[in-house]
């Protein structure tokens, strides 16, 4: 295989772990948001005013998308000193990028009940934080174990 083939199929590998994990992150707002506005429809149907700090629970998956964007630069780093290596590449890319999208996905599930349940009592943030970043470990191991494939 010609290197510039080689340096094509990893470069792909960059761009799934980026694009993937935005997936996830996008998958997880778009369901951490949803339970925001239907907690801030019950406040305003109630006369309550509506809790901002909602926004940090929906705002959480975003981060999956900074860490591809890291395996990414990781690996095109990489790429300059050893295009051979193409197919670990590509490997940590794809599933790197899987992994880091089902975190941010359930990420988003775990901080729309997040949403749910604060708006309901106006109580619990910080365990609600707490299992936010359990779910978030997940991407970080992923993070540092998908860079560990190709070093």
């Amino acid at each position: 295989m010609d290197q510039q083939t080689m340096i094509t199929l990893g470069k792909m590998g960059a761009t799934a772990a980026l694009g993937l994990a935005a997936v996830g992150s996008s998958m997880g707002t778009g369901t951490a948001g949803a339970a925001a506005i239907g907690a801030w429809k019950k406040a305003f149907a109630q006369g309550k005013g509506a809790s901002f700090t909602l926004l940090a629970f929906v705002g959480a998956p975003l981060s999956q998308t900074i860490y591809g964007m890291l395996l990414m630069n990781f690996i095109l780093t990489s790429i300059k000193t050893n295009p051979g290596n193409w197919a670990a590449y590509l490997g940590a890319g794809i599933f790197g990028g899987f992994g880091l999208a089902f975190s941010a996905w359930f990420q988003g599930k775990a901080a729309a009940c997040a949403c749910d349940a604060m708006g309901e009592t106006g109580k619990g943030m910080a365990v609600y934080f707490m299992v936010l970043g359990v779910v978030e470990t997940v991407a970080l191991f992923v993070l540092v174990f998908s860079m560990q494939c190709f070093t």
